[in-house]
């Protein structure tokens, strides 16, 4: 599940993977920093602003941000722990450095990706057949944001690489 969201790298030595890693802590950092906002947008909504929220919604709500902040937390302290340890930090470099590894992970992605769009799919069709145009909407608006972003993305890293 970590190489979905965190890409694998190009790092020739320990030096240029520690850098890699410090990137990666900041976006860590950042993650703690939505899960803050979070909470504190919906209890400023809750209690100053006084929308009020169902038990459900606000436990949803609070525990969403606890939860990114738990996690970019756990994220900062391994990586606080693997650059500590110089053969750790050898170890996870080899290992994100590896062809199979990227390969794995490139085919893994193209599978949820269709996997997801047909499962959209049902879902839109079944929305039609069911009336429900807000259901419908939704599945096509996520159906054209993927593949509409697909094709961005594809053209600015073509550009790029």
């Amino acid at each position: 599940m970590r190489s979905l969201f965190i890409t694998g790298c190009r790092a020739k030595n320990n030096e240029e993977y520690r850098a890699v890693l410090k990137k990666r802590q900041v976006g860590f950092g950042l993650l703690i920093l939505v899960g803050l906002a979070t909470e504190g947008l919906v209890l400023f909504l809750n209690f100053c602003i006084r929308i009020h929220f169902g038990e459900y919604q606000l436990g949803y709500l609070l525990g969403l941000g606890a939860g990114l902040m738990l996690g970019g937390a756990v994220g900062v302290v391994r990586i606080h722990r693997r650059m500590a340890d110089e053969e750790k930090l050898k170890e996870f470099r080899l290992k994100e450095t590896d062809e199979r590894e990227l390969e794995v992970d490139s085919l893994a992605l193209r599978a949820i990706a269709k996997t997801l769009l047909v499962a959209l799919y049902v879902i839109l069709v079944v929305a039609g057949v069911l009336e429900r145009e807000e259901l419908m909407y939704v599945c096509f608006g996520l159906i054209a944001l993927f593949l509409l972003g697909y094709a961005a993305f594809r053209k600015y890293y073509g550009t790029k690489i």
